[in-house]
Formats: structure tokens, sequence, C-alpha cells
């Protein structure tokens, strides 16, 4: 009866939600690779073999895959005749899986969580192991998966304040849902004590730390860098600031930021690299109404635009290897909660954020008790900017304390490794 009720209730949030993806499909080019599976009218082509086990990781979007990474890479070397599945829930996860886990026997995207959807990609999947990353709980998913025997684990769990609160008014629908893990494996004490306070058995929970502190680098060599500043026309005296995963109305503010900075560092570079690859020409138009000379990544190059838009995917984290200091998005707007701050911060790399990091209270906590970087209100941006670029002794200060945060919290994707797959999960 109660599957039944949520089918209902999911029916209709598909139906009022149809017409905007249907738009954002036709005139945006969104959803293009995703909405056939994501209504599951089509199913992956992956089945394994007889007798094959099966292990599947889901994650929601480009953060959550980058963090899986490390668990995957331990997950491959020690089970190599076990079929590894990804999938996803948006494009932008997707195509990160698919570039920086190649070697995965299936990528696809999660349907929604209709049960007669679920039970085929089940049965087509026939998981041993199904894992789950940080707050993507789905009743069926999880429900199902419990009745086909399926050892059930989250990892790099977390839930924000509010979602907890939200949990405990449904407390007859949270002790269901959770009641179908085996495991669940937690960022920090924070988050351990929000899942107990829903009524998660204190057995079910373990910290294990972050998993995108272990997060793989990939550092490029000096060659490498200096072919990488010729491709983006920055030479050799030019400075670097690189401004990640920004939102609407982020880069408005950042432009007038920007102004003050540049009267005082004129060889300053600015590479922006907007959240979502559908706002790359509105970005674009946004710059250039401004006045701004600005050169996008897909185009031709110019050495005398100050601004370049990174209308390209995948390359964050290789451009902030030349960066002198980073700003990352997510963080002055309101709605959002801020991102992965410690990707900068674990190249060595400066890292400025806004006021808004809810949904990251303890990466927030933790740089800023290692003064590896520096939160500050959108006005106070570009007296920041012009500090820590000005100041070889305050910017050398941030990129040691940097190093030696990176040092001391690595470790959380073999701590998870060994907690789910102990001898009664049967790998």
């Amino acid at each position: 009866m109660f599957s039944l009720l949520y089918n209902f209730m999911l029916c209709i949030l598909a139906i009022a939600a149809l017409p905007k993806m249907l738009w954002q499909w036709f005139v945006l080019g969104k959803y293009r690779e995703s909405l056939s599976q994501r209504l599951g009218c089509t199913l992956p082509s992956f089945q394994p073999k007889e007798g094959q086990k099966v292990i599947w990781i889901h994650a929601v979007s480009m953060g959550e895959t980058r963090a899986v990474i490390p668990l995957y890479r331990l997950i491959r070397q020690t089970f190599p005749e076990s079929a590894v599945v990804i999938s996803t829930t948006t494009e932008t996860g997707n195509a990160e899986a698919k570039r920086s886990m190649p070697d995965a026997d299936a990528h696809f995207f999660l349907p929604l969580d209709f049960s007669w959807v679920i039970r085929r990609v089940m049965k087509r999947m026939r998981p041993t192991t199904l894992i789950l990353c940080e707050s993507d709980f789905w009743y069926h998913l999880l429900k199902i998966a419990k009745e086909k025997g399926v050892h059930l684990a989250l990892v790099n769990g977390k839930v924000s304040e509010r979602s907890s609160n939200r949990f405990k008014k449904v407390s007859f629908f949270t002790k269901r849902l959770f009641s179908y893990f085996d495991i669940l494996c937690v960022q920090s004490d924070r988050y351990c004590q929000r899942f107990l306070s829903m009524g998660i058995p204190q057995e079910k929970l373990i910290v294990t730390g972050n998993l995108k502190f272990d997060s793989p680098v990939k550092k490029k060599g000096i060659v490498e860098l200096q072919l990488l500043r010729s491709k983006l026309k920055i030479s050799e005296t030019d400075r670097v600031l690189i401004i990640g995963s920004t939102h609407p109305s982020e880069e408005d503010w950042m432009l007038s930021a920007l102004e003050k900075v540049w009267e005082k560092i004129p060889s300053l570079k600015v590479l922006l690299f907007p959240r979502h690859p559908e706002r790359f020409d509105d970005v674009y138009k946004l710059i250039t109404d401004r006045g701004f000379a600005c050169s996008r990544y897909s185009a031709a190059l110019s050495e005398e635009d100050r601004l370049i838009l990174v209308d390209a995917m995948g390359l964050l984290n290789e451009c902030y290897q030349i960066a002198d200091v980073a700003i990352v998005g997510g963080s002055f707007v309101s709605h959002v909660g801020g991102h992965n701050i410690f990707e900068p911060v674990l190249l060595g790399i400066p890292t400025l954020f806004g006021p808004n990091m809810y949904g990251q209270p303890d990466l927030t906590e933790m740089i800023l008790s290692a003064h590896a970087g520096k939160q500050v209100k959108i006005d106070e941006l570009a007296d920041a900017l012009i500090e820590i670029l000005e100041t070889p002794f305050v910017h050398r200060r941030y990129v040691e304390a940097c190093e030696q945060l990176t040092k001391e919290v690595q470790g959380s994707s073999q701590r998870t490794f060994d907690q789910i797959f102990q001898p009664k999960t049967g790998l």
C-alpha cells in the first residue's frame, strides 16, 4: 500500500516537472543524453556474465562522482573479476564518470524511482552490492535492492540540518527508508549526530571521513603546465585567478570586484568556469554587455583579453594547477550552499569563498581552522584578492597551510572500503 502511494506521489511530481524538462530539452539542449534513461524508456545495455558479482556505485553529479574515484579504484584493484557499474543523475556527473572511470563496465543514468522501472533495472544489473554516495536516498531503489539480497551501503554520507528536520517530521517513512541500509559511512561526527537524531541505529553508523579528501590529483609536469599556459595565451609574467562553479548573479558580482583588482594588477588573467554548461552563452553575453573583452575557450583566444570564459567541461582541476589564487562559487548566492572548496586546496591553491557555505560546514570549518582559505563577503572579495596576489608572504602562508592540511586529512577511501567489504558481504 505504501509503495502504491509513493508511486502515485512520484507520478504527480514527474508530470508537474515534465513540461519544464521538455522545454529545457528542446530549447537548451539539456537532458539530451539522459531523458530516455531517466524516464525508464531505455535500459543500460550492460548485462553481467553468469555468476559474476556486480558492484553498483551511484553518484548524483560531478562532485559526488569525483569523490568516489579513489573508492572505485580500490574496488577495481581488489575485485578484478567483479563487474563495476556507475550510475549518475546529472549529465555532468555521467561525463565525469566516463572520463575518470572509463574502465567501468557500464555508465548509465539512474531512472526515476518508480517501482516497475527500478525492478527492470535491478533485473538487468543483478547487483550484489549497491553503494550510494552522500545524500541521494530513493525508497524503491533501496527497498527493491534489499528484497533482492543486495548489500546496501552509504558512503561519504551527509545530511543537512534542514533535511534532518524534515526527515524527523516523517519518522515513519525515515525509519522504513534507512532500515534498508546495512551500513552508513558518514563524513563527520556532525553528520553522525544528525543521523542518530533521525532514529538511525548507532550500530549502522560509522565515521570514515570525507572521500573528497582522497580525490586523485593529476598533477602536470612543468612542460605540460607551460603548454597549458601557452594554449590559454597566458604569459610567464601574468598572474592567474580561477573562478570555479559560478551560479547566476555571481558572475555579475565578481565582474564588479575584478574591476578594482585589475586597476591594481593589470597583468591578472581570469579564467571563469560557470557551473552549468547550458549557461555558457548567457554568461558570455553578460560579460560582453558589461563591456569586458572576453575570449571563449572554444573559440580563438586572444593575448589581449584578460578574461577567458571556459565553455568546456572537465578542465577545472587541470587549470587550477596554473592558478595563483582561486574563488569557488555557489557560496555567494543564498540558495546553493557552496561547492567543493577542498579541490583547489588539495593542489596548494589559496582559496576564497563566500558566506553561504551551509551545504559544506565541515569543509568550511576545516579549511578556515587550517588557514588554507578565506571566507569573504562579495564586497570584501577585491581586497582579499589584492592582498594575496600583491603580498608574497601572505600567498606563501596560504600555500603552506594547504599542503599541511592535505597531508593530515587523507585516508577516507581505505577506511570506507574496509567497512563496506567485510567478510559478511560475500566479496
